[in-house]
């Protein structure tokens, strides 16, 4: 006859799961018109493309913008600080610079193309716009992601769930990159069910 020591203690359990990397949501920018107009020229031709911030997009013409820089001399011509200042704010709404608007006063010639450039650096994860279209004011051009942080998404049966918690720790392989083994940790895991019956569990990496 055998004896053992009864105690109690939380299950443990080995949990494999599948699931893909994709790009983390936080990092996610989309990059918008400020300004209806058409677009002019395109410097990004495909999705997958890889932008730096300040980078030029692409170039818009803009009646619009046209019409508020010719508001902005007539306002200088006519010596009204009020209507000076509101033409200035009204340039700025539509994100161009101090500088962009001082050379306007100064040299006084207005141009209708506007460049749209990036906010931040990372990968064209799509392309909603093509050279030629009109865009109104706030149209996304293109959404961004920043590829250096990315998520780990995987699918976990509902019998899994038990054994899976906010902070526990995962490794896991990637396929195109045989004989590596990554670390993260849970961050985030779905409270919806999918069918078949699997929830999405985060990984941040």
């Amino acid at each position: 006859m055998q004896t053992s020591k009864v105690s109690r203690e939380n299950p443990v359990k080995t949990v494999r799961l599948y699931g893909k990397i994709a790009p983390n949501e936080q990092s996610l920018q989309s990059q918008t018109a400020h300004v209806g107009g058409r677009i002019e020229q395109l410097n990004i031709n495909f999705t997958g493309e890889s932008v730096r911030a300040g980078q030029t997009l692409a170039i818009l013409y803009s009646p619009e913008l046209f019409t508020a820089q010719q508001e902005l001399l007539e306002a200088i011509k006519m010596q009204q600080p009020a209507l000076i200042q509101a033409a200035r704010e009204k340039l700025r709404l539509w994100k161009m610079t101090d500088a962009q608007i001082g050379a306007i006063e100064q040299s006084g010639t207005v141009s209708p193309l506007v460049e749209i450039k990036a906010n931040v650096s990372g990968i064209v994860m799509t392309k909603r716009v093509s050279q030629g279209d009109y865009v109104a004011s706030g149209a996304v051009l293109f959404d961004i992601a920043n590829l250096s942080n990315v998520w780990a998404m995987f699918d976990a049966f509902e019998v899994d769930l038990p054994f899976l918690n906010r902070g526990d720790q995962v490794h896991f392989t990637l396929q195109a990159l045989p004989g590596k083994t990554y670390m993260g940790r849970i961050a985030f895991i779905d409270p919806i069910i999918n069918r078949p019956p699997v929830r999405h569990v985060s990984v941040w990496k």
